[in-house]
């Protein structure tokens, strides 16, 4: 029977022990790990949105031309709001570049 817990007494002792040091070692690292990809993935989906803004603003930028002012059916106010919608586009590639 002393056999028998002594071998619970060492069991327990040594549960407890393992559990001390992955609390103290282990666990520290892990979440500095998790810290580091974490930013690693929130840059990589940032760079991602970026790219699609720039890419988007660039294939908008490329198929829209401004009308020459001489084209009948054009008002004034229509070639005004062409012009901001293609000013806003060239504002989102330059922030999207900086």
């Amino acid at each position: 029977m002393p056999s028998t817990m002594w071998t619970l007494i060492v069991a327990a002792i040594i549960a407890v022990v393992t559990a001390l040091a992955v609390g103290l070692l282990v666990t520290p690292r892990m979440e500095a790990r998790k810290k580091r990809l974490g930013e690693v993935h929130t840059a990589r989906d940032t760079f991602g949105t970026t790219m699609l803004r720039i890419i988007s603003a660039c294939v908008l930028l490329q198929k829209f031309q401004l009308p020459p002012d001489d084209e009948p059916g054009w008002t004034p106010v229509t070639r005004e709001r062409l012009a901001g919608e293609r000013n806003r586009w060239l504002q989102q590639l330059d922030d999207a570049t900086l």
